[in-house]
């Protein structure tokens, strides 16, 4: 662990572990929360809060995330299902502080909770302005699993004429949200990303490691999905071999190199945000931190930016605020223990409005059960497989777009019956397998239970407990649109140029899938300078929220087909707010 959180607050845990803890949104019916028994920082808990966890077991049916929205809230009613795959620790807390439990008081202009890459970019411009400038960070380091950044008319675009049309990009982000996402914050987004990206290109390039960014030329997306040329992706010099598609951690170090050459910036990890402080007037003027040695008070003359992330590692939250279709049956991809939604409460402790329930996930393709497909060379063998329910059915287009194939995968599995991907041994001997890696995850995943392997197509269906003529004819069908005049995918118009082919040389192999949660992207919701917004649509004066702490940009599904509009907001929105907060404008 980091630090033992949880050892530091245990007694005030137990004093406070039943329903009876006081409201903080008089009126409201907001509950107020024992963070402490949600779990440990880290995927094996600790035994002292194991115990803790049973305890709050007790008190399940009454989950306190859902009596948050008060008396006006009307309850739909879905299907229960648990979310398992990560449990840290939520630092925010809402007891009353007294002045006892305080260390210390530290100043700054600019303070910014949570140092991911929304954080980061706040941190550097508000410094690069003049401020003096607090960013606290929960974890030991600050989440950096991303691979790209959205953006409109940078420098980089321009040099190579790949600037897209606003107006194009805005709609095809308010399409994906079937136009529920808020267009003054969209149009911010975009009119504001390019400076905001150019900006951490500088930085980048600041550090002098090689590391910058680049504009990509992106295929058309096809199947009627708009493609809008706005990915940035990043470049590493030729020292560096980096295999992994989360390029990231790399542009992190460049950019914590650059920000400790500013004197007026101190970035403290091992550091949560535990609670807002307001003033007389309700402005939002600092915050609560707690580190090992315990509470101190951070004031901030200028404003407290949110850069917290979402609350994929919060278990009750995650099942009381998302839909479960999304999350029911998935892995986690890249886990990260510190999203814990604490941002996301310390925001509508002071009034903050958020976005409608249910909450929108980042989710992918490409699960195995309980861990990620990419831990296993079976992976290699995906890509040109077809993908069929517990009967035997084909259901989608495997080449859509991760986000709208994985709610497809998530819904073929919604009773709990496996999903499979099917693929034969002239698809294992079309991949590359100098070291027999491939063979050996074959025999691990075959250990697992994960994966079947049979001589021929009946066989193969009753390993799967499928039904063998439904498979049979599903593969009847897959192997006849390639002899047609014109090949054709008569059923889900995949296309079968590339990465498609017959399946039909045993023996034979279906390998379990399922979808995977990276994050949840939606949060407080904020205005055009990403300060956050109470429910009467008027500013939280001093309070800014950016990435997946925010909200306002997404709905129902995260377009995935628009590569990195997340990281985009995050990098947009924290410059953006740095500024707002430190120019006014």
């Amino acid at each position: 662990m980091l630090f033992d959180y949880a050892r530091e607050r245990e007694r005030d845990t137990m004093e406070h572990a039943n329903v009876s803890r006081r409201t903080f949104l008089k009126g409201a019916g907001f509950v107020g929360l024992t963070a402490g028994i949600l779990g440990a920082s880290e995927l094996a808990a600790p035994s002292h809060q194991v115990a803790l966890a049973a305890q709050a077991d007790e008190g399940q049916s009454l989950n306190k995330y859902q009596t948050i929205f008060g008396e006006g809230t009307q309850y739909i009613p879905v299907k229960k299902a648990s979310w398992d795959q990560l449990d840290g620790y939520v630092a925010y807390d809402d007891k009353e502080f007294n002045d006892s439990d305080i260390s210390r008081t530290d100043t700054c202009d600019f303070l910014i909770i949570g140092c991911g890459i929304g954080g980061m970019m706040a941190s550097l411009e508000a410094a690069n302005e003049g401020a003096n400038v607090i960013t606290i960070e929960k974890m030991d380091r600050g989440r950096n699993t991303w691979e790209s950044v959205g953006g409109y008319n940078t420098n980089m675009q321009q040099e190579i004429n790949n600037v897209p049309d606003p107006a194009e990009y805005v709609e095809a982000i308010m399409r994906s949200s079937y136009w529920r996402a808020r267009s003054e914050v969209v149009w911010s987004f975009v009119e504001q990303s390019g400076e905001a990206t150019d900006f951490m290109n500088d930085m980048l390039i600041k550090a002098n490691k090689g590391v910058s960014l680049y504009s990509t030329v992106q295929k058309e997306t096809g199947y009627g999905f708009d493609t809008i040329q706005a990915e940035h992706k990043l470049k590493f010099p030729d020292n560096v071999k980096w295999d992994t598609w989360w390029r990231g951690p790399v542009a992190f170090d460049s950019l914590e190199t650059t920000a400790a050459t500013y004197d007026n910036l101190d970035i403290r990890y091992n550091t949560a945000g535990v609670q807002l402080v307001q003033d007389e007037s309700g402005r939002v003027c600092g915050a609560i931190a707690q580190d090992e040695n315990g509470y101190y008070r951070i004031e901030a003359a200028k404003g407290v930016l949110l850069a917290t992330g979402g609350y994929e590692a919060n278990p009750q939250m995650m099942e009381s605020w998302c839909r479960p279709e999304d999350f029911n049956g998935c892995c986690v991809y890249a886990p990260n223990t510190g999203n814990t939604g604490d941002g996301h409460m310390m925001g509508l402790s002071v009034g903050a409005q958020m976005d409608p329930l249910p909450h929108t996930l980042m989710v992918f393709r490409s699960g195995l059960p309980g861990r990620v497909m990419d831990a296993s060379m079976v992976s290699s063998c995906f890509t040109s497989s077809i993908w069929v329910d517990f009967k035997g059915r084909r259901f989608v287009n495997e080449k859509l777009p991760h986000n709208f194939v994985a709610n497809a995968i998530s819904e073929a599995g919604i009773s709990g019956k496996p999903v499979w991907f099917v693929f034969d041994q002239a698809i294992v001997d079309g991949v590359k397998d100098d070291t027999g890696k491939l063979t050996s995850d074959i025999e691990d995943g075959k250990a697992r239970g994960e994966l079947v392997q049979a001589d021929t197509i009946e066989e193969l269906a009753l390993a799967m407990d499928a039904d063998p003529e439904i498979l049979q004819a599903t593969l009847e069908d897959w192997n006849g649109y390639f002899d047609a005049d014109e090949p054709a995918d008569l059923k889900f118009r995949r296309s079968l140029e590339t990465a498609a082919q017959k399946i039909q040389t045993g023996p034979f192999y279906a390998c379990k899938h399922n979808s995977k949660v990276l994050v949840n992207v939606s949060g407080l919701i904020i205005n055009e300078h990403a300060q956050v917004l109470n429910n009467e649509e008027e500013v939280i004066e001093g309070l800014y929220a950016t990435g997946n702490v925010s909200g306002g940009m997404f709905s129902i599904s995260y377009p995935r087909h628009l590569p990195a509009t997340s990281v985009g907001r995050a990098v947009t929105f924290g410059y953006v707010a740095a500024k707002h907060a430190i120019k006014g404008a």
